[in-house]
């Protein structure tokens, strides 16, 4: 005998008060601020009167008493370093000879030898000025880490770290170079030289063809490293600074105005004082883009910084996206500069404007070295007190600044939230691997830096190293970096209580190593990610479910800067739409991503590659359109949707995809070959829906002739894929769980194959043990569908499992962020990468149910889908309407459900079809607005 009882459906409804209605209104306005915020300033923006400056840079013909450093990697016979390089007939250098024995064989590789040539040739002559032999090693032949040192009258060679070399030096005046001659090949790496300063004057890792600076050469097959074929003569001809220079400009107002508008942008980042305080907490400003196209600038009010006589503006200006950065990414392949803008108004009506130009002052900063990979190094004996306020007197240090050329991109106001700190993490251990080493340990993965205090000896250095992981001994282990050094050094000024954070780099990590030798050091972790605001909560019964959607939520965020990054540790993080594409829906429930989104729809607009990439200029317009109502976004976004379909239209008439990615990552042996996953299918099921979204948005916009001819193209590539991947008996491809999962979730499989499809997919599950077996389109899509199609016990036990692979291996390995891979070690795996949390958008839409019914959630869909292990789910989710909830948890009284719904919209609950069907009553209720308490509680005999 079954019996249920239902109460609250109209009796126990609360409705909104007043206290809810304001907050909703206040967050109707920021969810609204982007349209606002054009209209606010539509009339207000001046244009632009201030110049581009930047400071006076050392030609490289004239460089001299530098350290050389750089990797040399022999492949055939040797090559040679120049320095002091003025042309062929004047310049000095370095020859390295790899060099066999005449007994050599094929296994007797210690017989190979080097030999080290130091040399001048002036007027054209050959002067040797030192020769050695270097030790037998095979393997340092191969690889060499050159260091060049002028030290009194002498040059001082390094190999290695280990052996030094000295000669009498002759004049380093002029460029650097490399060659080779008959018989050589050799790959040039980490190129850097130093001031006698300690300065950094340039540096270049050899990452893209297109900055390599040299006037001959080709980067390496693996990303990294000039190579010189032989007989190649290469000399950096057009060298980029990579200092850190600080702007200044002393103003006198005849009063404190009563409006202040300040407009700032600039090549590298910047940080922007005035009277000696930030303009706000920002950081890694201005905001990444395709700089060709779009210079996104920031705008403040500064009003209440300013007063009457005397006042400073200060910029500090750091390399940021420049040359180094990855060849994947946008990027300066030009010295830094600035332009800034103030307009003020007084309260006599009068008007003043102040800009960059060659009344700036300028000089060289403490920070030595910085770079968004490898980090920062901080010298505070250099620092000039009170070089952003008033009363500052410069020195000869300090000189006008001069006027820079114009970038091409347009110069646009940034509306997207900024990047900024947030409260930092205390330790919660401490290891001690070796005497004068510790390593906190923050207890979670995170994007940004440390933040230190210190006390000790003037010169006393400390030194910060970053990494995701420990050893066994715990020492870090800087694996997950690849090649990005990860360090920040501060030298101290030795007055006192010093305090110290980078400002031109971060890094991604849970651990820090500080080596402060006798220096006293204290120590914290400053989170940094785009300023955007939380409007969805879960929790479960589950804990591990509950760490799994903390790590999710972690990795979004710390992969938020101004553009969504692939990692935020490793020598790349780099705007990869493939990995945004994945999460974006995910990222919309956990926080406000309107303006955020609507600035990356505008970078990505001119990408046209394959649909699992460049699909999500066509996916995210829509995602917006339904999750905010974002009309104009839809309808500024169309033409760029529909000129990509088009374009694929053109490229693959048959409508089969060919090319891309597919579904990135799944379970695998490592490789690059094996990250790739059911391409063709996974590419042409994302074009199949990515059409049938530009039909749909052209219904919307009321494009009639549009909506037919797409949604017949649509029609077209589903008939294509059936012929091309369906085999019969509801299998499509391999029979894969991704190859069954996409066609279900993009609802390409005809109504009587259904059930065969979702038979085979569990099926396959079964076939892994119960097991993941999906990249990141078919984990995005693994709990929806299951759910759909009633498996959500199936589902769950998928998230629930401990072993590898899954969510449950990576959390018991200790993980706080997601995985790149779904194994822990290998040749590409980051520890802190977003693009598998896709899956928690299903946490809000199935497991509490919240959809939306109709755009910008005016209709609502509330529909949970309950695990019969699973005891309880509690979700909210913040709309321009109000909050919206759902929860439900089972009790002995039988499964309590609560429901609030706000002002303005409705509701549509649909209960599970098993507590109905049992009782008899129908799944589809309609709420109003309010708050509705059920419970449902049934007894099977």
């Amino acid at each position: 005998m079954t019996s249920m009882k239902i109460t609250g459906a109209s009796g126990t409804s609360e409705k909104t008060g007043d206290a809810e209605r304001v907050a909703v209104s206040e967050w109707v306005t920021l969810a609204q601020e982007p349209v606002e915020l054009a209209k606010r300033y539509e009339n207000k923006s001046k244009p632009w009167l201030a110049r581009w400056i930047t400071r006076s840079a050392c030609d490289a013909a004239e460089w001299t008493s530098y350290q050389v450093e750089v990797i040399v990697c022999v492949e055939t016979g040797g090559a040679s370093f120049l320095f002091g390089y003025q042309d062929e007939q004047h310049h000095c250098g370095v020859e390295l000879c790899c060099n066999l024995n005449e007994q050599e064989t094929e296994h007797s590789s210690h017989a190979r030898h080097s030999l080290m040539n130091i040399y001048r040739i002036e007027e054209g002559v050959h002067h040797t000025l030192g020769e050695f032999r270097l030790p037998q090693n095979a393997e340092q032949s191969a690889y060499m880490r050159l260091k060049i040192n002028t030290i009194g009258d002498d040059w001082q060679i390094t190999i290695n770290e280990q052996q030094t070399y000295g000669c009498k030096a002759a004049s380093d005046r002029g460029r650097i170079g490399f060659r080779t001659k008959d018989g050589q090949k050799a790959i040039f790496r980490d190129l850097k030289l130093t001031g006698s300063d300690g300065r950094v004057l340039y540096s270049n890792r050899f990452y893209d063809p297109q900055t390599t600076h040299c006037s001959a050469g080709t980067i390496h097959a693996s990303g990294n490293g000039l190579v010189l074929e032989e007989n190649m003569l290469s000399i950096c001809s057009t060298p980029v600074p990579v200092d850190s220079p600080l702007f200044r400009k002393t103003i006198v107002l005849p009063s404190p105005p009563i409006e202040a508008r300040l407009r700032i942008y600039s090549l590298g980042w910047y940080e922007l004082y005035i009277n000696g305080e930030r303009s706000d907490h920002r950081v890694l400003a201005p905001a990444n883009t395709p700089y060709k196209q779009r210079m996104l600038y920031d705008t403040y009010d500064v009003t209440e910084l300013l007063h009457e006589k005397e006042n400073v503006l200060g910029v500090w200006l750091g390399n940021g996206y420049y040359f180094n950065y990855s060849r994947w990414g946008w990027k300066w392949n030009r010295d830094k500069a600035l332009i800034l803008q103030l307009d003020l108004r007084f309260e006599d009506g009068s008007t003043q404007t102040i800009v960059t130009d060659e009344s700036w002052s300028c000089a060289p900063s403490p920070i030595l070295a910085n770079d968004i990979y490898d980090g920062e190094f901080y010298d505070a004996r250099l620092e000039y007190n009170g070089w952003n306020r008033p009363g500052f007197i410069t020195n000869d240090d300090w000189s006008n600044a001069v006027t820079a050329d114009s970038p091409e991109g347009e110069l646009v106001e940034n509306h997207q939230p900024p990047i900024t700190t947030f409260t930092p993490l205390k330790p919660v251990a401490v290891f001690h691997p070796r005497p004068g080493v510790n390593v906190y340990d923050f207890g979670q993965n995170i994007a940004g830096w440390a933040r230190i205090q210190v006390k000790g000896r003037a010169g006393s250095e400390v030194r910060l190293r970053y990494s995701e992981l420990v050893d066994e001994t715990g020492d870090i282990d800087p694996w997950t970096n690849r090649n990005a050094k990860a360090a920040d050094t501060y030298i101290l000024r030795g007055d006192g209580e010093e305090r110290y954070e980078p400002r031109f780099t971060y890094h991604g990590f849970r651990y820090v190593e500080v080596s402060a030798g006798s220096s006293r050091v204290s120590i914290e972790a400053v989170s940094i990610h785009t300023d955007v605001e939380q409007t969805g909560t879960f929790e479960s019964s589950d804990e591990r479910l509950n760490q799994l959607y903390r790590n999710i939520r972690w990795s979004y965020l710390n992969n938020l800067m101004s553009i969504p990054t692939d990692c935020c540790q490793r020598d790349e993080r780099t705007p990869c739409l493939m990995d945004s594409a994945v999460v974006e829906e995910s990222g919309m429930h956990h926080f406000n991503m309107q303006r955020y989104y609507r600035k990356w729809l505008d970078d990505i607009e001119d990408s046209m590659t394959n649909p699992d990439w460049s699909g999500d200029k066509v996916s995210l317009p829509w995602y917006l359109y339904q999750h905010y109502n974002d009309l104009d976004a839809l309808s500024r976004s169309y033409p760029s949707m529909k000129a990509y379909i088009d374009h694929l239209h053109e490229k693959w008439p048959e409508h089969v995809v060919k090319d891309g990615f597919g579904d990135w990552c799944p379970p695998n042996e490592d490789g690059w070959e094996n990250y790739f996953h059911e391409v063709e299918l996974v590419n042409t099921s994302v074009y199949y829906k990515i059409t049938s979204i530009t039909a749909e948005a052209a219904a919307v916009l009321g494009i009639d002739s549009d909506l037919h001819y797409y949604r017949k193209l649509a029609d077209h590539i589903n008939q294509a894929f059936q012929r091309r991947f369906h085999s019969g008996d509801g299998i499509y491809g391999s029979g894969s769980q991704t190859a069954q999962l996409l066609p279900l979730a993009y609802g390409m499989v005809p109504v009587k194959q259904r059930v065969s499809a979702v038979n085979r997919l569990v099926q396959s599950i079964a076939e892994k043990n119960g097991h993941l077996g999906t990249g990141i389109y078919g984990t995005r899509y693994v709990l929806d569908v299951l759910a759909d199609y009633g498996h959500i016990d199936v589902a769950y036990a998928l998230l629930s499992k401990k072993e590898y692979p899954g969510f449950g291996y990576q959390i018991e390995r200790g993980a706080t962020t997601l995985w790149e891979q779904w194994s822990e070690k290998g040749g590409m795996h980051s520890h802190d990468h977003a693009m598998f949390g896709g899956i928690s958008a299903s946490f809000y839409t199935r497991l509490a149910g919240i959809r939306p019914d109709a755009p910008g959630y005016q209709k609502i869909w509330i529909e949970p889908c309950i695990p019969s292990k699973l005891n309880a789910v509690s979700a909210s989710l913040r709309t321009t309407y109000g909050l919206i909830s759902s929860s439900w948890k089972k009790q002995d009284a039988g499964l309590q459900l609560q429901v609030e719904i706000p002002e303005g919209t409705t509701a549509t609950l649909v209960l599970p079809s098993v507590m109905a069907s049992a009782a008899k009553l129908s799944r589809i209720h309609e709420l109003a607005p309010g708050r509705h308490h059920f419970t449902l509680s049934f007894q099977v005999e």
